[in-house]
């Protein structure tokens, strides 16, 4: 199908409205005073208090709790929702800063309460979480705050890092996606925006994926001054925020916010780099043979391997591609997928300053979540859909929890997202008997693979560079292309030709600005699905039932407690090693039909 004609089916756009109708609303206005009365009366009534307080006072502080947490979620999903629409715009721009700056004054009247929760002698705080207390049921919450413990400062300056991270960091990553917005190209005459370049470089035609390529590296080098500006300055922030606190490196305060024994990151960082050459590399070498090549060029990386143009998939199809998927495994499941559809709470048209990528927003526990990404009717199109499809319904579930429970932690966050494009993945694969579409459907579902866990994890090594080496000084963009290049030979391997035009390419990614350290949940949840899936398609004992209950807890229990029902146990060494077999499976059964 020709991309004109599913433009002018005319992809949806979402609505807004079940959080507010507009950013001219009055009912913002009295959100905001409401907040202000909540924050000042939680300050005076809690405020030097907690010590002395009983589990049904503190539990009661819980509710309050999330009554404001409720309010100024809302507020702020409603205002970065808005903004995402167009990021270049400056009105959005204004309505996010606005907002932003409100609550962090909010905040700084709340910042007391993990300060004094955390100066509680340990005999209180156990009799706090015991299971007699009326406060247990917040265990897990209570804990994870516990950790940061050692890494508190005193109320003053967490206020004031809290109200300058507001302003600064905010600042230099909206113009990192403003920049971005901004970017297009121009290809045979005809311009596209950075999102459409970017899905340029899946085109089956070698000379348009060149050209593309090209003309994306141009544009890059053209900002890239300004690139290693804001990733020289967020580093350099980091660095003196991770020194006051005595964190031991970069990555600590992730290992710590997802409550995750850094060792476990370590052995699944080490098990996909040994498996390099087992996976990416052999992979690719394969790639250069069917496309009948020496070696692979940077925009060969993700080019499909078919001769012909990939047939586009209209929205109505993708839609019914991955709710069928969903209703296989479970039809409660795909019930909640379709709401997504029905409602408008998906954002899919591709728009010129329309934020980048793909990502599912949670917003608050009584609306529902919104999901953005940019579709053009490719297959990875499709499984992107698939995959924040599964975040949405993680999502909704997990809203059960309440305000403060509902959020899952990053160990966990991928999960229902993986499992979505595995369960999608699986029946398109089961429904195709024709050999040659078959070997393209693997070789989608490798790269997704590569791309998900090598690629990540190389990710998570270029950002420890970085941030290592920034403490010895400020970067140039040449000293950060140069990593960036190592890097990217280690983990693709020899097959490419890797000249110039691939070395800015570090500079668009934009995980490395908003989330520091947060790539390796996609390699975690990767992994974590595989041993999910595998206990699945051997059927084991009431496992629908076991994971949509693993879903709807959210983050009121950690990853072992969730993981216990399944038997299944990342702390062992050969956890990882069995998930990366995965792939390699994969790639023997395309190699066999090559």
């Amino acid at each position: 199908m020709d991309k004109k004609i599913i433009e002018k089916k005319e992809l949806p756009s979402w609505d807004l409205s079940d959080l507010y109708k507009s950013t001219e609303c009055s009912e913002i206005d009295q959100d905001l005073d409401k907040l202000e009365k909540l924050t000042i009366s939680f300050n005076k009534k809690y405020k030097g208090r907690i010590y002395k307080l009983n589990d049904k006072k503190i539990f009661d502080l819980f509710k309050s709790l999330e009554i404001i947490e409720k309010l100024s979620g809302r507020l702020i999903s409603f205002a970065y929702l808005n903004y995402c629409e167009k990021v270049n715009c400056e009105v959005k721009n204004k309505f996010l800063s606005y907002i932003q700056e409100k609550l962090v004054k909010f905040e700084s009247r709340m910042l007391f309460l993990s300060l004094e929760i955390n100066s509680l002698n340990e005999k209180k705080f156990k009799s706090l979480i015991s299971k007699q207390s009326k406060v247990y049921k917040f265990k897990t919450f209570l804990k994870k705050m516990r950790l940061f413990k050692p890494y508190q400062l005193s109320e003053g300056l967490e206020n004031l890092l809290n109200e300058y991270k507001s302003s600064s960091r905010s600042s230099w990553v909206k113009l990192f996606d403003e920049t971005i917005s901004e970017l297009s190209i121009s290809v045979s005459n005809k311009q596209y925006s950075f999102e459409e370049s970017l899905n340029l470089l899946q085109n089956n035609n070698s000379r348009i994926r060149a050209m593309a390529g090209t003309r994306l590296s141009e544009v890059l080098q053209k900002k890239i001054k300004l690139f290693s500006r804001i990733t020289n300055t967020l580093a350099k922030e980091k660095q003196i925020e991770d020194e006051k606190r005595k964190f031991d490196s970069p990555a600590a305060s992730r290992h710590l916010a997802n409550n995750v024994d850094p060792k476990i990151i370590q052995n699944l960082r080490d098990t996909v780099v040994a498996s390099y050459q087992n996976t990416s590399h052999r992979y690719y070498r394969l790639k250069a043979k069917i496309l009948n090549k020496k070696k692979l060029k940077l925009w060969d990386r993700n080019a499909p391997i078919r001769s012909r143009k990939e047939p586009q998939i209209d929205w109505d199809n993708a839609k019914n591609i991955v709710l069928e998927a969903y209703y296989d495994f479970d039809p409660k499941i795909s019930e909640i997928g379709k709401e997504f559809f029905d409602n408008n709470w998906i954002h899919a048209k591709p728009n010129p300053n329309k934020a980048s990528g793909a990502f599912s927003h949670p917003t608050v526990t009584d609306v529902h979540p919104f999901i953005l990404l940019n579709y053009f009717g490719t297959s990875r199109d499709v499984m992107t859909l698939a995959h924040e499809l599964g975040h949405g319904i993680h999502q909704v579930l997990a809203s059960k929890q309440g305000e403060i429970l509902s959020n899952t932690p990053l160990t966990l966050a991928e999960t229902a997202s993986v499992f979505g494009e595995m369960l999608t993945f699986e029946r398109l694969l089961n429904a195709e008997k024709n050999i040659t579409r078959r070997k393209y459907l693997l070789a989608g579902k490798i790269e997704d693979m590569i791309n998900t866990v090598i690629r990540q994890i190389s990710f998570y090594d270029f950002e420890t560079q970085i941030h290592d080496k920034r403490k010895e000084g400020e970067l140039t963009s040449e000293d950060i292309s140069a990593i960036w290049m190592n890097i990217s030979k280690e983990s693709l391997g020899d097959s490419f030709e890797f000249d110039n035009n691939y070395k800015y390419f570090w500079s668009y990614i934009p995980h490395f600005i908003h989330s520091p350290f947060y790539v390796y949940a996609y390699a975690f949840g990767d992994g974590m699905v595989n041993s999910l899936f595998s206990k699945y398609k051997n059927k084991d004992c009431d496992f629908e039932k076991k994971y949509i209950k693993l879903l709807k807890a959210g983050g009121s229990k950690n990853y072992k407690e969730l993981l216990k029902p399944f038997n299944l146990n990342i702390s062992k060494k050969d956890f990882w090693e069995k998930s990366i077999s995965v792939i390699d499976n994969l790639i023997d059964e395309l190699e066999s039909i090559v």
